[in-house]
């Protein structure tokens, strides 16, 4: 097909991202006038989460997945919430579901990314070669942080040559 026939000839990955933001944007309007209305059904709870997450994946490509299906995953909590304070009801079955889809959305990401430091280097530990591994209940150190800590840290050779000496 002649290049000026193809609509996807001319398509960059910029032009992906405004259009995932407009249809991101979109998304969670259509589901807050759901939610404050109460007509979200557990069916259309699930689709509209679906197509929040991977919209909000597309839009904001620099941001970390499990953040932004984090922040989606409190919105719709909240929205929960506040459409229980309006209804007297809180649809755990809804909620649930929209949850859930989330975390199906989050799960083939992870495996993707497991895979990748696998590729890499198989035989390293996941802390060595994922900056972001920290302890569960421990901040984060900056990067500049982890260098300092690196530098300073002991090295085993240095301290067998200076007991021997």
């Amino acid at each position: 097909m002649i290049c000026g026939m193809n609509p996807f000839a001319r398509l960059t990955p910029g032009h992906v991202v405004r259009i995932a933001k407009v249809f991101a944007m979109g998304t969670a309007m259509i589901m807050t006038a759901a939610y404050v209305t109460d007509r979200l059904t557990v069916e259309t709870a699930g689709i509209a989460s679906f197509c929040l997450a991977l919209s909000l994946l597309l839009a904001v490509p620099n941001q970390r997945s499990s953040e932004l299906l984090g922040a989606a995953a409190i919105w719709m909590t909240t929205a929960e919430f506040m459409s229980c304070s309006q209804s007297a009801h809180f649809d755990m079955w809804r909620w649930a579901v929209a949850i859930a889809t989330l975390a199906l959305v989050i799960l083939p990401l992870k495996v993707q990314y497991m895979r990748q430091l696998a590729r890499t280097n198989p035989y390293a530990t996941i802390a060595d070669q994922d900056r972001r591994a920290w302890s569960a209940g421990a901040m984060p150190l900056a990067p500049s942080m982890v260098v300092i800590k690196r530098v300073e840290a002991p090295h085993p050779e240095l301290e067998a040559t200076a007991q021997n000496a």
